[in-house]
């Protein structure tokens, strides 16, 4: 049985959730975030070099702290062959960024369950799926795009009653579990918006779909168009309590980006 809370724990083939894919997600959130790294000096690195036997306080039987050093051990590798132009997280901030990386997998199974029990019921009854007629929903389907290259959607929903010949429909989901409550309306804005880019970016227009299982579906050509790419916030203590502001918000960014639909669960 694997440690809970290690990396192996959120492996799940069965949603899609390989330990490659669990992998490549949380390179991808490391890379992106934005809390305080360590100097890209190899002099620098190699003093503060952390040791798998010597946790700091706190940190003790922690299942994350081999994992830190060994990405640790990755990234010196990565600045010493040019790869990297960012040093690590520290620790502090790594268990930070891991302990949202979980959540959102949280939200992420939460959703799946939703959309699946919104397939269930009868086209006009759904809430997000009334467009298809059978929707398949897949969890971290690979997608390549020119711009953004080979991306993982949280959610892909490929139509399987199309008529003989016709391309596919396809939709995407991108969940966010992300702290809005306490920001200013500008600045809601801005991330919304951003965030909203983001998601058209990697999962809107034009896909190519990198899951061989789909095949059947996609016919000769496995670049689909996207015809439509959810935003979903996860809510709760998470959501801004003052509900116009909020609603202006997800106005401006859909305004701004067209193609995206932002809501919030």
């Amino acid at each position: 049985m694997e440690r809970s809370g290690s990396l192996a724990s959120l492996v799940d083939e069965g949603a899609g959730l390989t330990r490659e894919v669990v992998e490549a997600r949380l390179a991808l959130m490391e890379w992106e975030a934005s809390g305080p790294r360590l100097s890209r000096e190899l002099a620098a690195l190699e003093r503060q070099r952390p040791s798998p036997d010597a946790p700091p306080p706190g940190a003790e039987g922690n299942p994350r702290w081999g994992e830190y050093v060994a990405y640790y051990e990755r990234r010196v590798q990565e600045i010493q062959q040019g790869k990297a132009t960012q040093g690590p997280l520290r620790w502090a901030h790594y268990e930070q960024m891991w302990g949202w990386f979980t959540r959102g997998l949280a939200f992420e199974r939460l959703m799946v369950e939703l959309l699946e029990a919104d397939a269930a019921l009868p086209r006009a009854q759904r809430r997000f799926l009334g467009a298809f007629i059978q929707p398949r929903i897949l969890r971290s389907v690979g997608v390549w795009k020119p711009e953004s290259g080979l991306r993982y959607a949280d959610v892909l929903v490929i139509e399987e009653g199309s008529p003989a010949g016709a391309p596919p429909r396809v939709e995407t989901f991108s969940f966010k579990s992300r702290d809005l409550s306490g920001l200013e309306p500008d600045v809601l804005k801005t991330q919304m918006i951003e965030d909203a880019r983001e998601a058209q970016r990697k999962y809107g227009g034009t896909l190519d779909i990198r899951r061989d299982s789909l095949q059947p579906l996609l016919g000769w050509d496995s670049r689909v168009p996207v015809q439509r790419v959810r935003l979903i916030y996860e809510g709760g203590k998470l959501k801004p309590h003052d509900s116009a502001k909020l609603k202006a918000a997800m106005r401006d960014a859909e305004g701004k980006v067209q193609g995206v639909e932002v809501l919030f669960q």
